[in-house]
């Protein structure tokens, strides 16, 4: 009927020790909320409540909707051996009242903490001036918004791997003298004699290549083409002999802040939510409420046995936690 599949537990976090407890706290809920049971034994059913709850953190499907086949089957899976295994957990007792109060109540306050960071991470990011942002970027980084020098070819390879380097150069510079003849099809020769087999389907055709992305002898013969049709010599590199045509150059060029607004914006957007996130995160500790007291004796003597007289990491909510 169904098949066990392990899951990651950073995308579905409540398959944890944790989650036992919380699925024992929801499931009377579940079922309650929940007309559609997927599976149903006499003590438990695995429901669409679960499910809806199990993948509320689940990275969004591509297409929208509820996502794939083997997502939501490995989730109902999942369902059923948490209950299962929770129900066998609960009956030997593992867990005292206090323990489960205080799991309980953590796993609460950490569903709303998420909920309400991403209400707020959102009306931030709602409220923020993304002209002002973007443009302030633009001014701080110019180079970071510049078209690199660029060149698009046609190459023709001779491969050295069952020849001499002088025989492939000889082959190369007849082949370029034919090339150059008045009416000449560089792209038909490359298809009829290239040894680079992608290079055949295409006539050779390489299109926006920018500087440092060849070889070091390819590179700088390319780049040294100024003219469209314009032939390098012979070029040797570990390859074999190469026959390099300029079709276009372009030279680097700065591009407006109209041209790259856009992409900047959307560049933005994430790192001013983790911002904004981190910043409720650091606010919430350095914010001390009406009556708070700081218990000196008690945090010394804590310090005084950890390992390193450090305390514990600092507050985060994984998104995904």
């Amino acid at each position: 009927m169904f098949k066990l599949v392990r899951l990651s537990c950073r995308v579905y976090p409540i398959w944890s020790a944790l989650g036992f407890t919380i699925m024992l706290a929801f499931t009377a809920t579940a079922e309650d909320s929940s007309s559609i049971a997927y599976y149903s034994t006499s003590q438990f059913s695995v429901t669409e409540f679960d499910r809806e709850m199990y993948l509320r953190n689940a990275p969004p499907e591509a297409g929208g909707g509820i996502g794939s086949r083997a997502r939501n089957l490995s989730a109902l899976s999942d369902l059923y051996a948490i209950k299962l295994l929770a129900l066998e957990a609960k009956s030997l007792d593992l867990l005292s009242e206090a323990e489960k109060k205080w799991l309980i109540e953590y796993a609460i306050s950490i569903e709303l903490i998420e909920r309400y960071l991403r209400k707020m991470v959102e009306d931030k990011l709602a409220a923020t001036d993304w002209e002002a942002e973007a443009r302030e970027q633009y001014i701080a980084s110019p180079e970071d918004y510049r078209m690199p020098e660029s060149v698009s070819l046609r190459t023709l390879l001779i491969r050295t791997e069952d020849r001499s380097e002088s025989e492939a150069m000889r082959i190369a510079v007849d082949l370029l003298g034919q090339a150059k003849q008045p009416g000449s099809d560089f792209s038909k020769l490359v298809t009829e004699h290239t040894e680079d087999a992608s290079a055949a389907v295409n006539g050779g055709l390489m299109s926006g290549i920018i500087r440092g992305q060849t070889v070091p002898p390819f590179d700088e013969a390319a780049f040294a083409l100024r003219t469209p049709g314009e032939f390098s010599e012979p070029v040797v590199s570990q390859f074999g002999v190469h026959l390099i045509q300029l079709v276009e150059y372009s030279p680097a060029e700065q591009l407006t802040y109209e041209q790259v607004a856009q992409r900047i914006i959307n560049e933005l957007k994430p790192i001013r939510a983790a911002q904004y996130r981190r910043g409720l995160q650091e606010e919430a500790r350095e914010r001390k409420l009406e009556g708070f007291v700081e218990h000196t004796e008690a945090l010394d003597g804590l310090i005084s046995r950890t390992s390193d007289g450090a305390l514990g990491r600092k507050f985060s909510i994984d998104p995904e936690f």
